[in-house]
């Protein structure tokens, strides 16, 4: 795949290096992060096995980068969750009649925009498993972030750093420990930009329509036909079950172990952080993928455990006919009926 993409990723690692420039690359406070992450992997894998019962086939490894590291460490994940639309607008340029100068800057007009974009997240993210693919059981962590948002915000290193590591092996366990979910994943994002119009036409049909739409839907959603918006709540559901189960997993174990746990959650929550990957598909469909929808998934995890415990919940990731749609995460009630937990 990333052959086929040369030009685009060639343009996005050269911008994402500066776009991603930032304090602390280097720094002996990022040497103390590397240390202490190693030592609470060890500390939370068997925590998160004994909560969720998913056991990875390998042990985690940790991956300490700088904000430009992760910036280019997401290109080609990027790139393959952008292969079934970048092929149509490819095919469709290779038929216009448009310059020949104007094709050959097609892929790294793109891959300037792909750069900038992970740039600018690089600067707020703390931590990632890589969903798409995996790296060879890594976990990542961004140093100089996690140690910027410990000294403006007052945490101790120790809880924060749990926490966030917490947060992220849960992911890995929700991906390695389920062999299905990622091909499901993969399946769901490319259903959906398979089916994105790039047809101008379309687009400013439904644009113009969307006007008299009452339903109070955002406008990017509103231009989405009938099965986008269909394919679209699919990766919605999905996105939040993945998320609100790992908010529900750490701060299960969080009760125990973290004591300024409360602190954080208040602190952080309050505000407007998210995951990666919920950030980059924002980017690559231009929809806002709420933080609202994932705290729902998180009380949607709350309420299985309420009416069936730990078992309950993690029979969610049995099968992917199993995982609630968006409207039973929203009434969980709906969920546990037909599951017959």
């Amino acid at each position: 795949m990333a052959d086929n993409f040369s030009d685009i990723k060639a343009s996005a690692r050269f911008v994402s290096r500066f776009a991603a420039a930032g304090p602390l690359d280097g720094s002996y406070l990022v040497d103390d992060v590397v240390s202490s992450i190693d030592r609470l992997i060890l500390e939370a894998e068997p925590l998160i096995a004994a909560e969720t019962g998913f056991e990875p086939p390998a042990p985690a490894k940790a991956r300490v980068l700088s904000r430009a590291e992760w910036a280019e460490a997401n290109i080609d994940p990027m790139l393959t969750m952008m292969a079934p639309v970048l092929e149509k607008g490819r095919m469709r340029l290779s038929s216009s009649p448009v310059s020949s100068l104007a094709k050959l800057m097609y892929g790294p007009a793109l891959g300037v925009q792909m750069g900038t974009i992970l740039g600018i997240l690089s600067t707020r993210v703390l931590g990632q498993y890589d969903v798409v693919m995996g790296h060879d059981n890594e976990v990542w962590f961004v140093g100089p972030n996690m140690v910027l948002m410990e000294r403006r915000l007052g945490f101790v290193p120790r809880d924060f750093r749990l926490w966030v590591v917490l947060h992220e092996l849960t992911h890995r366990s929700q991906f390695e420990g389920n062999p299905w979910v990622r091909d499901h994943f993969m399946s769901l994002v490319s259903g959906l930009l398979g089916s994105m119009d790039l047809d101008a036409g379309a687009i400013l049909g439904r644009l113009l329509s969307s006007r008299k739409d009452p339903d109070g839907a955002p406008m990017a959603l509103r231009l989405l036909s009938d099965e986008q918006r269909s394919s679209f709540e699919r990766v919605q559901a999905f996105m939040s079950v993945i998320e609100g189960h790992g908010n529900y997993v750490m701060d299960r174990i969080a009760e125990d172990r973290i004591p300024t746990q409360p602190r954080m959650r208040r602190m952080l929550r309050s505000g407007k952080a998210t995951s990666p990957l919920n950030k980059i598909l924002g980017k690559l469909l231009g929809l806002d993928l709420k933080r609202a929808q994932y705290e729902q998934g998180q009380k949607f995890f709350d309420a299985v455990f309420e009416h069936g415990g730990s078992a309950a919940v993690s029979s969610c990731f049995e099968s992917a006919e199993v995982l609630p749609t968006l409207a039973e995460i929203r009434a969980p009630e709906k969920w546990l009926a037909r599951a017959r937990t």
